[in-house]
């Protein structure tokens, strides 16, 4: 009976229960997204790798957030893959991958190797000290012991009376070497160039032949770059290693450092994997198994990029050929010198990069590599190259050229893999076409870019090419014309004489200057490149400045560019460019001939009394449209050019800039075959002047009465007949045609 009680007590109690028990709150889930790693290291070639991914989100996207020109990553059933391209730069780099699911977000970091990562495992060669040297003769302060300090600063130079104590012998003497591969001269750094060795001899003494024996016959050229002189097979047991300097520039011998290297045996055979020492095809049957069991990781790289047809070899392996050295040319034509950079890689490196440059047979010549830091003009830095694997750290900044010089310019290619820098382009009108230039400019990535011709090369903006020259092969084609005419003009091609090598047009930054000429390049200001990188203001208003500098770089010396004349007989050159291109000429355009006609022609004034340039000018061209337009006689220049570069100079001792000026009237009668004295005597050509003359320097200018009436006889003698008009002085550019109907 008690229990029956109790039964509506206990049933209300667990009612009570059930019913307090609904009401409370279930628990809550809260989103999340773990990614099992934080950081995902990818080594430098294309690769990819998953990460497990744990949540309780079903909405999740991924994104690639930092990184995504060369970082992929999807995500599908708890799984992230992330997939990386090649690395071709020398810096790793670093990336980001989001997941986010509404406001929840996790990400992970992606890093990637460089080539700088893996470029400590080519081991560098191993330097050779020299345990004494001497020298025949020196310059106190300036002992062949400078050469061994390992400052590039300070120097080694001869006597300071150029020539009188050459040859200089130079010797280095060695203990317990057992091998030597190559060693390297390098010139002085200071910026000057005196005494850069030209012809040398090189005697080597081993301890099996303790006498010195002539190894072999070389011309440094009086380079500014680095020389080597590889030894092939190497030299064994070496003890004396000595110059005889025969020749160097302005007649001295003058050395910075020389160094002598041992390939170090520790460094990577390329006879694992390559076909030869450029490192740039694989042998037969090399394949991933053969590759992943190498353990150096450079070359590990670079076989794994060539057998999957990823390395950039476009750029990076290329044969390059010898050019003769511009000196030669300019010597024999009197001129000033070409470019030094027939030869552009379309690498460039960074400054605190390690380059690896891979070699191939040099053939037994000298060959380097130079970095041109192009906000300095034409300075840099020079690494001799050597047979195999050649490493260094670049000093500066800039586009990588190889200098292969030599006498003649026909020596054998030679074959280079550049398997570090970072790949820029250029275009050159002999491989490629106008479609490949857009392709080019497209990749381009450094600040300058590269366009070699036929017998111009230029270095100018990559941003300018962009936005003015949208057909780079018609702007170089044009830039050959204007070299090609010049050196027509000259009549270089008819006499074998022409240059083989280019002119070199350089962007420059110096806001001091305009446009110059000077030694291996014309520098034009950046502020230019609107006109002279635009085909159209090229061709018509703007060709004046670039002929103007060629034309410095194309006089012939001295006989056509006397004191007075550096500003003058260059711009024959301009006047012929601007008109044969069907522009007006500028004599007319600017008022010159009537100026002239009234400051100096029959005022009895001395040609070179007056300062004017363009006034000094007008007779030039006067010359140019009555004997080569009116009477046909093309050659009449070339004739000019040719004789004076056949013409010994005169002795020091005699050699006046008033004989060069008197010379030039009687090569102007041989040539024309006619007597014009009387319009050279109305020009003020043949009237006695003694005057202090400024044109870069000052130099007194005479020509005597004496010195008048023998050139006046000796062209007399030739019985030329006289003009058939008289009055060729009043010629212009817009009367030509009143001279040929008469």
């Amino acid at each position: 009976m008690r229990n029956l009680c109790l039964f509506p007590i206990l049933f209300l109690l667990f009612t009570l229960f059930i019913s307090c028990k609904g009401e409370e709150e279930l628990p809550v889930t809260t989103p999340f997204i773990e990614i099992s790693n934080q950081t995902v290291q990818f080594a430098r070639l294309a690769a990819s790798q998953t990460c497990k991914v744990n949540t309780n989100m079903d909405d999740i996207k991924c994104e690639v957030t930092s990184g995504a020109d060369w970082c992929q990553a999807s995500y599908a059933n708890e799984v992230l893959t992330i997939a990386v391209v090649s690395n071709h730069a020398y810096q790793s780099r670093t990336g980001t991958v989001t997941l986010a699911g509404g406001d929840i977000k996790a990400t992970v970091t992606i890093a990637q190797d460089g080539k700088g990562s893996s470029i400590g495992q080519v081991s560098d060669d191993l330097k050779i000290e020299a345990t004494s040297a001497k020298s025949s003769s020196c310059q106190p302060g300036e002992e062949i012991e400078n050469t061994l300090d390992g400052n590039l600063n300070t120097i080694f130079h001869s006597p300071w009376v150029a020539d009188e104590y050459m040859p200089v012998t130079l010797a280095y003497h060695f203990e317990k070497v057992e091998r030597m591969d190559y060693l390297v001269y390098h010139p002085r750094t200071d910026g000057g160039m005196n005494g850069n060795f030209r012809e040398l001899e090189l005697y080597v003494a081993t301890a099996e032949e303790p006498e010195p024996k002539l190894y072999g016959t070389y011309d440094f050229q009086g380079s500014s770059v680095a020389s080597t002189i590889s030894f092939s097979p190497a030299l064994v047991n070496p003890t004396q290693i000595k110059f005889v300097v025969k020749s160097g520039k302005g007649g001295y011998a003058s050395c910075s450092e020389m160094e002598f290297y041992r390939k170090n045996p520790d460094n990577f055979d390329y006879a694992e994997l390559f076909t030869d020492a450029t490192c740039s095809e694989l042998k037969k049957g090399v394949d991933e198994t053969t590759i992943n069991a190498v353990e150096n990781q450079f070359f590990k790289e670079l076989a794994m990029e060539i057998l999957k047809g990823e390395y950039e070899k476009e750029f990076r392996v290329q044969s390059y050929k010898s050019w003769q050295h511009p000196d030669i040319p300019a010597k024999r034509n009197k001129t000033n010198m070409y470019g030094l950079r027939d030869n552009p890689t379309g690498i460039y490196v960074n400054e605190g990069e390690e380059l690896v440059v891979l070699v191939g047979d040099t053939h037994g010549q000298n060959v380097s590599l130079f970095i041109q830091d192009t906000k300095n003009t034409i300075t840099g830095m020079s690494m001799p190259l050597s047979e195999g694997i050649n490493k260094k750290k670049a000093t500066v900044s800039g586009l990588i050229y190889i200098m292969y010089y030599t006498p003649t310019g026909s020596e054998q290619p030679v074959k280079i893999n550049i398997a570090s820098g970072t790949v820029n382009g250029y275009f050159d009108s002999g491989k490629h076409t106008k479609a490949d230039w857009q392709r080019l400019l497209d990749k381009a990535v450094y600040k300058h870019f590269d366009v070699i011709g036929r017998y111009a090369s230029l270095t100018f903006e990559t941003e300018a090419f962009r936005k003015y020259t949208p057909d780079g092969l018609a702007l170089i084609d044009k830039y050959d014309e204007l070299v090609c005419l010049e050196q027509e003009f000259m009549g270089l091609p008819e006499n074998n004489q022409g240059y083989k090598n280019h002119a070199y047009f350089l962007a420059i930054y110096d806001d001091a200057s305009y446009m110059y000429a000077t030694d291996y390049y014309m520098g034009y200001h950046v502020s230019t490149q609107s006109d002279i990188l635009d085909l159209k203001k090229f061709s018509t208003t703007a060709c004046w400045g670039p002929a103007h500098e060629l034309g410095h770089v194309h006089q012939t010396r001295p006989g056509l560019r006397w004191i007075g004349m550096t500003e003058v007989t260059n711009n024959i050159h301009s006047l012929y460019i601007q008109t044969t291109w069907g522009n007006t000429s500028r004599l007319l355009t600017d008022g010159c001939y009537e100026k002239a006609f009234g400051t100096l022609l029959k005022t009895g004034k001395a040609h070179n009394e007056i300062d004017d340039v363009w006034v000094k000018l007008v007779p030039f061209w006067q010359l140019k449209l009555y004997v080569m337009d009116v009477m046909g006689k093309k050659d009449f220049y070339k004739y000019i050019y040719e004789r004076l570069r056949q013409q010994p100079d005169l002795d020091t001792t005699e050699e006046t800039d008033g004989l060069h000026q008197l010379n030039f009237v009687k090569l102007a009668c041989e040539s024309a075959q006619l007597d014009l004295t009387e319009f050279f005597e109305a020009w003020g050509f043949l009237t006695p002047i003694d005057r202090s003359v400024t044109d870069y320097g000052t130099t007194q200018f005479t020509i005597t009465r004496q010195q008048i009436e023998q050139v006046k006889e000796e062209i007399a003698l030739k019985n030329y007949p006289k003009p058939a008009h008289d009055d060729i002085y009043n010629m212009k550019d817009d009367n030509i045609s009143d001279y040929r109907v008469r």
